[in-house]
């Protein structure tokens, strides 16, 4: 059984807290990326580079979906 206050515990939740900073981060950027791209090249979001933004964007968030089910 694992305690609170057992340091491979903490140091694991810490791990964890900042892979999914890290991800937020990552998907939040993208996402402006994203409607940057679309604006600036006045482009609706079937356009293959925004496309390309999108599917990166969902991977992320997979990943980000995925870390928040292992608490």
């Amino acid at each position: 059984m694992f305690r609170i206050d057992d340091p491979k515990v903490g140091a694991n939740m810490n791990e964890k807290l900042d892979k999914e900073k890290e991800l937020w981060n990552k998907i939040n950027l993208l996402r402006e990326e994203m409607v940057r791209t679309a604006k600036n090249k006045n482009l609706d979001f079937l356009d293959d580079e925004v496309l390309a933004l999108s599917q990166a964007l969902n991977k992320l968030l997979n990943e980000y979906e995925k870390l928040l089910h292992e608490k």
